[in-house]
């Protein structure tokens, strides 16, 4: 076993006392569908949001949208598989 796959292992062995920093979130009371939504018209709640999020980049590195092919809003940006949704301007 490589030392990636051990720390990938790792992760999914964590404790809700582990993911504790997410209760700090600028998002935390918000809907969770705004949260994890594919739609950049939902997700505006929680990129204004993010603008004084003090996890902001612990977001980010934690959920590391690019490897994950995530949806929704993470670290002030919109991810649909993993790419960055473009705001209009």
């Amino acid at each position: 076993m490589t030392a990636s796959s051990t720390a990938v292992t790792l992760d999914f062995c964590r404790t809700d006392e582990d993911l504790d920093w997410r209760r700090d979130a600028a998002c935390a009371d918000l809907p969770q569908r705004f949260v994890f939504t594919k739609v950049p018209s939902e997700a505006a709640p929680v990129l204004r949001a993010c603008n004084h999020c003090p996890i902001r980049e612990e977001c980010v590195a934690v959920v590391d949208p690019m490897r994950t092919w995530f949806d929704g809003v993470s670290g002030g940006r919109l991810w649909r598989n993993g790419r960055e949704v473009r705001r209009a301007a």
